[in-house]
């Protein structure tokens, strides 16, 4: 398997508090973001055998372990002024994976914490490093009642999950979002998370690419908040082009997080400009609506809607115009449960 108690991939997306933070590109401004990036408790062995087992525990004191920055490489955080290395060593080779193996059918199966033949290989003295990591954090107030989730973008290559000295699941997808719903696990006030990432696991087979081998929380790690009734993927496409009009289509999911089925729900969308190289947007062109079937609670179901836009500003790659779209998922009432936005190009 390549994870547990991972949420399914989707777009890359956010919740946010109004019109105005949803056309930001970035979601730092968000009202349901909370950045996790900054200083972790850290601890780093060459092998699992020699990793600390019970450091996810409430009651384990990790005060005198090292402090490192996330998102960070460990082997390069490791590097001294004096050249020595204490977290291992900075890997880069272009095809192969970094641990002994044949070129041969299954030989995955045999792992990757087979002795090298040769005594230079790197991991003939790290055979495998894992780093623990450790933090605390708080939930703001305004998010009672939400689902909060959190988020890494990127871990390489392999971790397992604890909040508050609980398992949460584990992710080898080290290139991809990491989502978890952690909400049970929450309690009032300060919470712990804790990480355990492995240098290798047998995803590194699927793996071996161009790329650096720098292990740790290499991307940024998050908390984000949505409400029961949440949008749950969003994408847009430019169907076709006929003279001075594009059609656009928007496909969306629902997903019902809540005890009660939604009924009579809709999906509102608005088109804003983006200026050229820039971020800033300008008043709406296009709104459109949509109906929703009912979304029986725990389920999650799919909207897709088609609608034309008047005179398109064409994306090329000497004028490359976006627009913005605000996807807002509205009761019978008109009141907004949840708003995304995604940007694209026609």
């Amino acid at each position: 398997s390549l994870s547990q108690g991972k949420e399914a991939p989707r777009a890359y997306m956010f919740s946010f508090a109004s019109i105005e933070e949803a056309e930001n590109v970035l979601p730092y401004g968000s009202t349901y973001y909370r950045s996790l990036d900054g200083t972790w408790k850290f601890h780093w062995v060459p092998s699992p055998e020699e990793r600390p087992a019970d450091f996810y525990k409430t009651n384990c004191d990790v005060s005198s372990w090292d402090d490192i920055t996330v998102p960070g490489c460990w082997n390069v955080q490791g590097l001294q002024t004096d050249g020595t290395m204490k977290y291992g060593v900075p890997i880069y080779v272009n095809q192969p994976v970094i641990f002994y193996h044949q070129v041969a059918v299954d030989d995955w199966k045999k792992g990757v914490m087979r002795v090298p033949s040769d005594t230079r290989y790197t991991t003939y003295k790290y055979p495998n490093e894992v780093g623990s990591y450790r933090r605390t954090f708080t939930v703001p107030a305004e998010w009672k009642g939400r689902h909060v989730f959190i988020n890494f973008d990127g871990v390489d290559s392999f971790f397992y999950l604890w909040i508050n000295g609980r398992y949460v699941g584990f992710s080898k997808n080290s290139r991809n979002t990491a989502r978890f719903d952690i909400t049970d696990l929450l309690t009032e006030g300060e919470n712990m998370v804790a990480v355990e990432v492995y240098r290798n696991s047998d995803a590194s087979f699927l793996e071996a690419q161009d790329m650096f081998r720098l292990p740790g929380i290499i991307r940024s790690t998050y908390l984000t908040s949505v409400p029961e009734a949440e949008i749950r993927d969003l994408a847009v496409r430019t169907a076709s082009l006929a003279g001075q009009q594009a059609t656009l289509t928007v496909d969306a999911e629902v997903r019902n997080l809540g005890k009660k089925d939604l009924k009579d729900h809709t999906m509102a969308y608005t088109v804003y400009p983006v200026e050229l190289y820039g971020d800033a947007t300008s008043d709406a062109v296009k709104e459109a609506t949509a109906a929703l079937d009912k979304v029986m609670k725990g389920t999650t179901i799919g909207n897709h809607s088609e609608f034309q836009m008047e005179q398109p500003r064409l994306w090329s790659a000497e004028a490359p115009y976006r627009y913005v779209l605000v996807a807002e998922l509205k009761d019978k009432k008109g009141r907004v449960l949840d708003r995304t936005r995604t940007a694209f190009g026609v």
